[in-house]
């Protein structure tokens, strides 16, 4: 049975968002049909002669993909958070495994 009133789509779309497919699609499209990509492709060849060494490691860290960030104590003192904020969550959840599995017993 359908509801009376609808409910709004909830603006999370997940995995595969079209939206925001959409979107970079759009400005792929306007980036190449403004022929931005001959000077974009001029700035890089002019990048990779003057910095040859930084732009190769540059280019094993994009091949190595995305890594999992580690956060300096600096790092987190900078953003306000504490090292007892950050380990806060670790805990609990250790807690919560162990009384799980006490409770068990």
């Amino acid at each position: 049975m359908k509801p009376e009133k609808p409910t709004h789509h909830d603006a999370n779309e997940g995995e595969g968002n079209r939206t925001s497919a959409r979107h970079y699609n759009q400005q792929l499209r306007e980036f190449v049909a403004g022929g931005k990509v001959e000077p974009a492709a001029h700035a890089a060849e002019a990048y990779v002669r003057q910095k040859p060494e930084e732009a190769a490691r540059a280019e094993q860290k994009a091949q190595r993909g995305p890594h999992p960030t580690r956060v300096s104590l600096d790092e987190m003192v900078a953003k306000s958070r504490t090292v007892v904020d950050r380990v806060r969550p670790v805990v609990e959840r250790a807690l919560g495994r162990l009384r799980a599995r006490l409770g068990r017993k």
